[in-house]
């Protein structure tokens, strides 16, 4: 099979294989926080949306941050939800590679929309009289457009270069689809994407990461200077929300990053495979919403 063409175009997520009847509890959890998650959500944006005082640069991003998370879920939840029940964890590839697009544009947008929220909290808390002036809406609309539509146009490339390879494998080790899953059952030498791939992710993940740190710090190095000076400060209590998803989207990187690792590690594969997409997609939305 290593060295056959795979021409039957069907892909075997084997994330669950040791899962056994525990998928269905697996199913009611997921399947209840997948609800909360487009109730709280949906709420939220309508909310922004109906009440003009709130369309100002935080609120603006908040509702991107919630609107990603809904686009993120609609390209995991549903499929999952459908393996864990039905137990036939399937997939073509065009649907692999539609989700992996997906998941990466969740992903990358999500560290993005972060960066343009750090500028936004540091250029408050840093430079207050002339916050208006540095982010208005026009400013935050055209960082947010390339927020989506870069890491959208770079991805689209990723993907249809990965959809070029042929396949000598079938079975995809995780719960989901992602590029690099894709590119391991080709039958090519596919360095060169993958030197792509990780071009994309310095540029649309790990660089707005550091750029997020790197405000905090600041926004950190001002909120001493103002404690200690008697003045009163409240950034630090209006950045808290956003330090806790940078957290977890940090360590739910890192995760994905060490998880090949943990493959041959004596560790249940439930707790391998299945945890990681959870927290990066519906426990930082609950912090924010207390906003």
């Amino acid at each position: 099979m290593v060295n056959q063409v795979n021409q039957s175009q069907v892909l075997l997520l084997t994330g669950f294989r040791e899962l056994g009847q525990l998928r269905y509890v697996f199913f009611s959890l997921t399947c209840a926080g997948y609800l909360l998650i487009l109730v709280l959500n949906i709420s939220v944006l309508v909310l922004i949306c109906a009440k003009p005082r709130l369309h100002q640069p935080m609120y603006i991003l908040l509702a991107n941050l919630l609107l990603n998370t809904l686009i993120g879920c609609a390209a995991f939840y549903p499929k999952l939800l459908l393996d864990l029940l039905s137990g036939r964890q399937q997939v073509s590839r065009r649907g692999c590679l539609l989700q992996a697009f997906w998941v990466h544009l969740y992903v990358s947008v999500e560290c993005n929309v972060l960066t343009v929220m750090a500028l936004d909290r540091y250029a408050a808390v840093s430079r207050p009289l002339t916050y208006h002036s540095l982010l208005r809406p026009s400013t935050v609309l055209q960082l947010l457009l390339g927020a989506w539509l870069l890491p959208a146009a770079a991805y689209t490339c990723l993907i249809g270069l990965s959809s070029r390879l042929p396949l000598c494998g079938f079975q995809v080790s995780r719960t989901f689809c992602d590029n690099r899953s894709i590119t391991h059952l080709s039958c090519v030498d596919v360095s060169l994407i993958g030197g792509v791939e990780l071009l994309l992710a310095a540029a649309v993940v790990f660089l707005p990461l550091l750029l997020i740190f790197g405000c905090y710090v600041q926004i950190l190095a001002v909120s001493f200077r103002l404690s200690s000076s008697g003045r009163p400060n409240k950034a630090l209590a209006t950045c808290v929300p956003h330090l806790v998803t940078y957290v977890s989207l940090v360590s739910s990187i890192v995760f994905e990053v060490v998880q090949p690792a943990l493959a041959n590690r004596n560790l249940p594969h439930a707790l391998r495979v299945f945890p990681v997409k959870h927290q990066q997609l519906w426990f930082p939305r609950f912090i924010l919403l207390k906003l």
